[in-house]
């Protein structure tokens, strides 16, 4: 008792100097940014709701303009609005603005050369960045670009087979497609997932006390449950990354690995010189910077692509145009990444979607290095500077009506984000959803070519609609704005449907879900060199195989009765469901007022208790590694 009371006065004596440091006499002529008057202690921390939050800031932004600050537990907090303000400060004034915020609950982040995208900006940063630059450029002349191409085609059949459960097939895709890309096997993908939403409670203000309350840092580990949480997560991780790196030399020694980061690096390594090697890092750390591009890929891309969904309810006029795009210009074929010089309202699409829910509403945050001068206004040297993209993506100036879901934004000489020719625009390059400055994200291509493929692919195969009543056949509602309250925020679950075009489309989804099968098989050389992943059932029990039960190819990978996947009208044995069509003139029976199945699905889904940490309710309960985190 004694330790926290000395804890808890020692974290006022840090408040106080903070704030003794703030009111510090400015030079003449010079201002403090404006913002909220602050409480002593807490500044406007009781200000800001737990879901949310970017919408507070953005009413603020309109009180007291495109830049402005607000004080919380003494850290200074800058935030901009203002697209322009933010290239000022974080790209033509990187040289001190390149820098992150300590951690409070991950305080190793700045220096541990774990975390590439969380680095201070120093010389393992420096290193770990022209590395990932290196990896992703090689990816482009590769043969990576197959990856996300088979786990879409996967995806798609998922969906149709059982649209409820879509955020599940969602991050199933998402973290398939990044762990082939970083170590050329799928294997890991469940485990990825598990560690990956860790780390994003671990880094989330909503996701542990002391980010918001950093004092909170210095209680003991017996006091600090987040403490003892966030070390078991980075030991997983540590194990799975070793893993990966050993499932790739053995393949490469035994000429049977598949393209990939890490073979990449391992490749170049071998036939690189001394200057080469320095400029590299070793294997320790490649293992790490290669870890951490899968975990970015696995956390952001599933976004947007539930924000797609969302905005299909809302907007069908905007589904038919990109259906009539894809069908007058492909002929009635599944959108491929060759295709998009020929699609431009598709990539408009994706764009569109980014922008209207950001993934990241808050922006990564960065740190300035030392005080600075803007326009008149001191930002002190040790602020958290956040380029609040909820603001940036609602300037009228240069979204007008910001708030509705309008690609046509991107390809109308009318509207100021116009740009020619459209054989290349619009595309993802340069957006400021992606940062800015040295921070800019190094993963575009690989999140670009993902949104293409499943978003062309969606409208492609099926009309998302709103679900209806199944007794009064009115339409159900669907939430305009609910999200989740971490750091990269995901739609709350909602009901639709997805009903396939025709029962052609049916015919090739399945056919290419198949020759996605057929192809994984292939990966790797073979089951003979499968990754073995048994390890880490006993931290993560029968859900790391959960991939292998939705394939339908449970065999030989243990006991995997208690996963409990559900699949509506359709067992893990891959009989086939009743068919529903968007062009039908009758619906299936499941569908119809008063229907059992349907009634049940929906009584399921409403009756569902809520997730404690995001504030809503799982769409999928008995889906291992969806949202359990123990």
């Amino acid at each position: 008792m004694i330790a926290i009371w000395l804890l808890l006065i020692a974290g006022v004596g840090v408040l106080v100097v903070h704030r003794y440091r703030n009111r510090r006499r400015l030079p003449p002529g010079i201002r403090p940014l404006p913002g909220p008057r602050s409480l002593p202690f807490i500044g406007r921390v009781h200000d800001i709701p737990a879901v949310g939050s970017w919408l507070k800031f953005y009413e603020w932004s309109k009180v007291y303009g495109p830049i402005y600050q607000t004080v919380m537990f003494g850290t200074v907090h800058v935030w901009i609005s203002s697209e322009a303000i933010a290239h000022d400060l974080l790209s033509k004034r990187a040289i001190v603005y390149s820098d992150r915020p300590m951690i409070p609950n991950l305080p190793d982040n700045r220096t541990s050369g774990d975390y590439l995208a969380l680095l201070g900006s120093t010389e393992t940063w420096k290193r770990q960045r022209k590395l990932c630059n290196h990896l992703m450029h090689t990816s482009s002349l590769a043969d990576l670009h197959a990856y996300p191409t088979l786990e879409r085609d996967r995806f798609l059949y998922l969906l149709y087979q059982d649209p409820d459960n879509y955020i599940e097939w969602i991050e199933q895709f998402t973290s398939r497609a990044v762990s082939r890309l970083c170590w050329g096997t799928a294997r890991p993908s469940q485990i990825l997932r598990h560690t990956t939403l860790g780390l994003l409670e671990t880094i989330s203000p909503s996701g542990a006390l002391p980010n918001v309350a950093s004092f909170l840092r210095h209680l003991p580990a017996a006091l600090s449950p987040w403490k003892r949480k966030e070390r078991a997560r980075h030991a997983l991780e540590d194990r799975l990354f070793h893993a990966n790196i050993g499932f790739v030399e053995e393949s490469m020694a035994r000429e049977r690995a598949d393209p990939s980061f890490i073979h990449t690096f391992l490749r170049s390594k071998g036939s690189a010189d001394d200057r080469e090697r320095a400029r590299w890092g070793d294997a320790a750390e490649a293992m790490h910077v290669v870890g951490l591009m899968a975990i970015a890929g696995a956390l952001t891309i599933g976004s947007p692509i539930q924000s797609y969904l969302l905005a299909m309810c809302h907007y069908p006029d905007q589904q038919r145009a990109l259906q009539d795009e894809i069908d007058g210009v492909l002929g009635g074929r599944c959108p491929q990444w060759e295709d998009r010089e020929k699609l431009p309202l598709l990539r408009a699409v994706v764009k569109e979607v980014i922008r209207w829910r950001p993934p990241v509403p808050t922006g990564i945050p960065h740190a300035v290095e030392k005080d600075d001068i803007y326009n008149g206004y001191l930002i002190p040297a040790g602020a958290t500077i956040h380029a609040l993209e909820w603001g940036i993506t609602r300037d009228e100036a240069v979204y007008p009506d910001a708030e509705t879901f309008n690609p046509r934004r991107w390809l109308d000489p009318a509207f100021p984000t116009f740009r020619e020719p459209l054989t290349q625009f619009p595309n993802l390059h340069g957006f400021s959803q992606f940062g800015f400055g040295r921070r800019t994200c190094q993963g575009i291509p690989v999140v670009e070519q993902d949104l293409f493929l499943t978003m062309g692919g969606m409208a492609w195969a099926f009309d998302i609609r709103k679900r209806r009543d199944p007794r009064s056949g009115a339409e159900l509602p669907v939430h305009w704005n609910d999200y989740t309250p971490l750091l990269i925020a995901k739609p709350t679950p909602f009901l639709f449907d997805a009903l396939p075009r025709s029962a052609d489309k049916v015919a090739r989804m399945r056919d290419m879900s198949e020759d996605a099968r057929a192809r994984a098989r292939e990966c790797g050389g073979g089951a003979d060199v499968a990754m073995d992943i048994a390890q880490f059932r006993p931290d993560l029990g029968d859900c790391i195989y959960a991939d292998d039960v939705a394939d339908g190819e449970a065999d030989g990978v243990g006991s995997v009765g208690d996963t409990r996947v559900s699949m509506a009208g359709c067992d893990a044995a891959g009989s086939e469901p009743d068919l529903s069509f968007s062009d039908a003139s009758t619906a299936r029976s499941s569908d119809e007022p008063g229907s059992d199945l349907e009634s049940d699905k929906l009584r399921l889904m409403m009756e569902l208790p809520l997730d404690p940490r995001l504030g809503c309710k799982p769409a999928m309960p008995h889906v291992p590694g969806s949202w359990n985190w123990t």
